[in-house]
């Protein structure tokens, strides 16, 4: 994600700060600066709470075979990017309640340490909210506030995916996620109204925003792999494409991306796929200058798929090895290729197509 700034690699996983989450840390910082709590070490705690929350959702994933790219702290919390949702209901509901489960166990933690130290949390709760409680009990409530905010049924909080999961039970995914998706545009609605109207709290807008913006994405999300099912590779491939060899001029393949659609292309040798090369490549190795070879900037890794696969599992492929292109073969030999792009032209013409048949 733009604009973010890598913290490390723990578990596996990367985790990233986006700038604007500065800005979260900012309104924090002022509600608790009257009681001291404004400090360093606040901020460190609150913040470890938030990456806990997120590794919630990733390591509970991965029990599940689905690997997580990356752990972005964002304003309104963060954002684990799972390669892919769980393929079943119950799946997804045990990975969306991980989160607010993992700061649940905090708050009890928290609440425990408050009774060693002989202070009650749930006294003066005026006192947590105007920043002037002790550290361990504004944590606490912190915690909780998490909990009850990411479990509002409304996308892309972590409710609208448990709402999306207990309907998925009963009904097809995709009416499912229209609900959740519908009730997370009026919950959206509400915060501006309440926002615009009665507070007038900007925080409440960008709330807002998010919410509405995340339960559109997961409607259309639903609506194009609706209808992906069924469909198999050969019916959305690429099979007039141009392909390259390992032995080409770098130049060469620059004029077959100025002189036609393609900017990625299969390489090939003796009708075997040996290697991919994409526009960056090609920029990349102009800028060493002449003389440079297809073979010396290819990407070797190879991900292939025949004709006959499910054209949603090979897509699911493509992102998870973050992959512009996957090549079809047959008997060895290359017969097309699957794109991102080309996809979803295919899923433009089925939705009209479908329009027209209702």
């Amino acid at each position: 994600m733009k604009w973010s700034l890598r913290l490390g690699r723990f578990l596996g996983i990367d985790v990233f700060l986006h700038i604007t989450f500065l800005l979260f840390v900012g309104l924090v910082w002022y509600m608790t600066r009257a009681s001291g709590l404004g400090t360093v070490g606040f901020m460190l705690a609150m913040f470890t709470c938030v990456v806990l929350h997120e590794y919630g959702h990733a390591l509970t994933a991965r029990r599940f075979g689905i690997s997580t790219r990356d752990i972005t702290l964002l304003p309104m919390g963060g954002l684990a990017r799972l390669e892919r949702m769980p393929s079943e209901p119950w799946q997804e509901l045990l990975v969306a309640i991980a989160g607010p489960a993992v700061n649940i166990v905090i708050a009890a933690v928290l609440w425990i340490v408050c009774l060693a130290l002989g202070l009650d949390p749930f006294h003066k709760v005026d006192h947590v909210v105007e920043g002037r409680s002790n550290f361990f009990a504004t944590l606490l409530w912190w915690n909780l506030a998490m909990v009850a905010f990411n479990m509002l049924p409304a996308f892309p909080m972590d409710g609208g995916r448990v709402l999306r999961s207990l309907l998925a039970m009963k009904l097809p995914y995709n009416k499912a996620t229209q609900i959740a998706a519908t009730i997370g545009k009026v919950m959206a609605l509400i915060f501006a109204w309440y926002a615009i109207f009665r507070v007038g709290n900007p925080i409440l807008i960008l709330v807002a925003f998010f919410v509405w913006s995340g339960a559109t994405y997961e409607a259309e999300e639903a609506e194009h792999r609706t209808m992906l099912h069924g469909v198999k590779v050969r019916d959305a491939m690429i099979s007039d494409f141009r392909r390259v060899s390992p032995d080409d001029d770098i130049r060469t393949v620059a004029q077959l991306i100025l002189q036609g659609w393609q900017a990625d292309f299969p390489v090939v040798m003796d009708d075997r796929v040996v290697g991919m090369v994409t526009r960056r490549d090609v920029a990349d190795a102009l800028s060493r200058g002449s003389g440079v070879t297809v073979a010396q900037v290819m990407r070797e890794v190879v991900h292939e798929c025949s004709a006959d696969e499910p054209l949603e599992g090979v897509l699911d492929r493509i992102r998870e090895f973050d992959l512009p292109m996957m090549p079809v073969t047959a008997d060895g030999g290359i017969i097309g290729l699957v794109t991102p792009e080309n996809t979803g032209e295919f899923v433009v013409f089925r939705r009209a197509i479908a329009a027209r048949m209702t």
